[in-house]
């Protein structure tokens, strides 16, 4: 599902962005919350939204609301319950979930995301930092979004545990026919694994197209404050300091390549 923000008004300024169908789409941002209420259509807000490049209006919008789910940075909420599968069960009571067969649905998600179903009889606070979010992944799937949000994918993991999730979110994205939204500060993981890139500075649209051209305009984003990729940081001095004609990469190894091959 792609999702057009045209002249949408956030306080008092106005958004014009595109997240697009069947794409990693990333969002830098210091405001989540207000993103996040901007992407899960909360905000009775002037301006326009288009889904799948049509118009809808706000008769429409609570239709679409329901094929938009969220995994929040963390799972360490005050929840009265204990085990997995009670906290599944008060997710699908709480959002409204209807579910022709509720346990079906739960294994299958489960097993997507690669978690056994024994899962369910543990408690939740004995499940890894990987297991939360692959179990936070589980509860997002459950309503069969077209759309998932996600806060910092890939905070507190090393980079075996990011591979992993990474391959993961790729698989449901092509499989499953998925929009992927990642909400994150880090212009290092944004750059690294999205496609399209959003860049949202005091509610306004700094920069938006697809990621490896924004972050390589190093001085336009160093103008407007904003963070760049230590990747890049490194290929640009080498260009302007060493004048080493190398290009941009996304990977180190491409780095390294590039100037045995060029110095």
């Amino acid at each position: 599902m792609e999702i057009t923000f045209k002249d949408y008004e956030v306080s008092d300024k106005t958004i014009s962005m595109t997240i697009k169908n069947n794409e990693f789409n990333g969002i830098y941002t210091d405001d989540y919350n207000k993103v996040l209420d901007i992407l899960k259509l909360k905000n009775n807000s002037i301006g326009k939204i288009l889904i799948n490049e049509k118009e809808i209006n706000k008769q429409d919008i609570n239709k679409y609301k329901k094929k938009i789910n969220v995994v929040e940075d963390t799972l360490d909420r005050n929840y009265f319950q204990t085990k997995v599968y009670e906290l599944i069960y008060y997710e699908i009571r709480r959002k409204g979930l209807k579910l022709s067969n509720p346990r079906k649905k739960i294994i299958d998600s489960l097993r997507i995301v690669g978690l056994d179903v024994e899962v369910l009889l543990r408690n939740i606070n004995t499940l890894s930092t990987s297991e939360k979010k692959l179990f936070q992944l589980a509860l997002c799937l459950l309503s069969n979004p077209e759309v998932i949000i996600i806060e910092d994918p890939f905070k507190e993991f090393d980079k075996k545990e990011t591979k992993r999730i990474y391959m993961l979110l790729q698989k449901i994205k092509d499989k499953y026919n998925k929009t992927i939204v990642f909400i994150s500060n880090d212009t290092n993981m944004l750059y690294k694994y999205t496609n399209n890139l959003i860049i949202l500075k005091n509610n306004k649209v700094v920069i938006e197209g697809d990621s490896y051209t924004i972050i390589n305009r190093v001085d336009y984003l160093k103008r407007h404050s904003i963070e760049v990729p230590d990747i890049v940081k490194l290929t640009y001095l080498a260009k302007k300091k060493k004048k080493v004609k190398i290009d941009y990469h996304k990977d180190i190894r491409d780095i390294i390549k590039d100037i045995y091959k060029h110095v």
